[in-house]
């Protein structure tokens, strides 16, 4: 008796309905990013963590010491501009005319004074008003006796000083040192450096003040 063949066995995939059928097991969804989505949980700040990771500053000997070494040269410059401007500005004024009595001025004779390395000098000055009679009294330390020039008397009365060309290019020669001074500091801490950029703009800067220095000694004295 002839039996029939076996048929094989076919492998089929699971049936519809049961693929997403729980199997017993507690199945976790992992939540997703994104806009819509289920956001993270927000973690708590930890203050004492990132006070620990914050940098401390403390004023060691090294910053203390730079300081002073700025704060000492900054402190004796504020000092000279403003002794130099509180000289200078009264006799400026006084010398275009803005203050004081006009007058002429006669050097009678100069004395110079031991150990300064200046001259003190005495005028005869006549006032423009005819009115008050002529006074000797102090005048620059750099006149020469018999010379004659226009002056004023200061209003503290203590002094004559020039008036016009020769009075404001002495204050301007003043206030031309403070400028002159600084380009010149810095032209030499160039040449230390032997920065070549540094050493020519230090020098162009302080060449126009020169200039001034130069021109305002010549026709100031």
């Amino acid at each position: 008796m002839i039996r029939a063949p076996k048929r094989a066995t076919q492998t089929r995939g699971p049936q519809k309905g049961t693929a997403n059928r729980p199997s017993g097991k507690t199945v976790v969804r992992k939540r997703r990013r994104g806009p819509g989505r289920d956001p993270e949980p927000k973690q708590a700040h930890e203050p004492e963590a990132e006070a620990a990771g914050a940098p401390e500053r403390r004023w060691d000997e090294t910053t203390v010491g730079v300081l002073l070494c700025l704060l000492i040269p900054g402190a004796l410059l504020t000092w000279l501009v403003v002794t130099i401007v509180s000289v200078t500005m009264p006799e400026l004024r006084l010398a275009l005319g803005h203050t004081g009595t006009p007058g002429t001025a006669t050097v009678l004779s100069c004395e110079r004074l031991t150990g300064k390395g200046r001259y003190d000098c005495n005028a005869y000055f006549v006032f423009d008003d005819r009115s008050k009679e002529p006074i000797v009294i102090d005048t620059v330390p750099d006149a020469e006796a018999g010379e004659v020039f226009r002056a004023a008397l200061t209003p503290e009365g203590d002094r004559v000083l020039p008036t016009g060309a020769r009075g404001t290019w002495r204050g301007i020669v003043q206030l031309d040192i403070i400028p002159f001074a600084l380009a010149l500091i810095a032209f030499f801490g160039a040449l230390i450096t032997r920065s070549r950029k540094v050493i020519i703009w230090t020098g162009a800067l302080g060449a126009p003040f020169l200039v001034v220095m130069i021109i305002g000694i010549v026709i100031g004295t």
